[in-house]
């Protein structure tokens, strides 16, 4: 037997509601209709129990419809939002589309809302059905990957451990020099950190690291990052920022974003041996088109944060495998392989992307996306608009359903 609807309606008119009922069960939708009028009311609906359809007047007693949508989008995003309104004009409803509605009927003219309603659902089961196809590839994945850390991992330990047996059995034969026991100890302690280094890498890899995410103001923490990278970088290569002062906070974990600078400045000093340029930057962006393999819409604005060199550059084989747990060009010893890794796990928990632009000997940038938050007031003049990437980095579920 099948399930009725379970309907929202945020309508402050007790009949207005009953009336959507009723044109929904005569054209054969089934349905249950929860109303409610008010902001706690709205969230304890949201909070406690399932819909599949959230319905909404324009103008309420004590709060707005538009309120009401962001509530929505914040709590139930993947729920469809149809505006039922007697007062939404043609300028509203394009910005209630903007801002995440699935569509508005007026109640004026409801012989559209049945239609509406049932292309908003059909659209949810289609998002819902690929949902599932990509969480049961993603699995896949998942299990090859879980190989692959697996033979990486026991290369690198074992590394680790035959170091540590190494000298640990140098010790006896070195008790009377008392300057061999301190070195055999530095080394002990320098390969133990090693280890550790690499575990920490393989859990924030494998997203087993906690993460809270809290509004940030990039750049102060991106000076800050620079400030603390200035002491050790060699003297040829010089760091610095390049931005607007002005620049809307995202939302993200700072920890995260310190490592994930890090790893990529990091990267860039090994990829400039004989010294050069890294430059970051931070602007808002828009893309023209969705980039490819992206959930985002076109018109999603992001702060988007770029990592620059002048070093060596990539060439097409090592930029498509740059992000592969346990690659690395790096000599034996000098690297992981899971730094780029790491910045791609950390931009999945963000639910942003990512991007890499390289050439040998043209050097090479990183670009993260970090999407803005919903009510961020951005002028149209402080977006820069960029044509989608060709060569986006996908996600793993991504790149299997292309093999596939």
């Amino acid at each position: 037997m099948k399930q009725p609807l379970h309907i929202l309606h945020v309508e402050d008119s007790a009949d207005d509601s009953e009336l959507v009922h009723h044109l929904l069960q005569r054209e054969g939708l089934d349905s249950k209709i929860r109303r409610v009028e008010t902001r706690e009311q709205l969230f304890e609906a949201l909070e406690h129990s399932s819909c599949d359809l959230i319905l909404s007047d324009c103008t309420l007693p004590k709060f707005s419809g538009f309120q009401a949508l962001e509530i929505a989008h914040a709590l139930k995003p993947q729920v469809p939002f149809i505006f039922v309104s007697g007062t939404i004009g043609e300028e509203m409803a394009i910005k209630s589309l903007q801002d995440g509605a699935t569509d508005y009927v007026l109640k004026n003219r409801l012989t559209r809302l049945v239609p509406a309603v049932r292309r908003a659902l059909e659209e949810a089961h289609e998002r819902a059905m690929l949902r599932a196809m990509r969480a049961r590839l993603y699995e896949a994945r998942r299990l090859e990957i879980i190989g692959m850390l697996a033979g990486g991992l026991a290369h690198d330990f074992n590394n680790v451990l035959q170091v540590l047996k190494t000298y640990i059995a140098l010790l006896p034969l070195e008790s009377d020099h008392p300057d061999q026991i301190v070195k055999i100890a530095e080394t002990l302690d320098t390969t133990t950190d090693r280890g550790a280094e690499l575990m920490r890498e393989l859990l924030v890899f494998a997203r087993k690291t906690d993460v809270r995410l809290t509004s940030v103001d990039v750049v102060p923490l991106i000076n800050e990052v620079i400030e603390a990278h200035k002491a050790w970088l060699p003297e040829n290569i010089s760091i610095a920022l390049q931005s607007k002062k002005e620049l809307p906070p995202i939302f993200a974990d700072p920890s995260q974003i310190d490592r994930m600078l890090t790893n990529l400045i990091m990267n860039a000093k090994d990829a400039m041996p004989e010294g050069g340029c890294i430059t970051i930057s931070a602007e808002v962006i828009q893309f023209e088109s969705a980039p490819p393999y992206s959930w985002q819409s076109n018109d999603m604005p992001y702060l988007c944060l770029k990592v620059s060199d002048t070093g060596m550059g990539m060439d097409e084989a090592t930029r498509l495998q740059a992000f592969e747990p346990f690659f690395t060009t790096k000599p034996h010893g000098k690297g992981t392989g899971l730094g780029l890794s790491v910045v791609f796990g950390l931009m999945q928990v963000h639910n942003g992307l990512i991007d890499l632009q390289s050439m040998p000997d043209k050097g090479t940038t990183i670009a993260l996306f970090f999407p803005l938050p919903h009510d961020s007031k951005i002028a149209p003049e402080r977006i820069k608009k960029i044509p989608s990437f060709s060569v986006l980095i996908e996600t793993p579920v991504d790149r299997l359903a292309e093999i596939g």
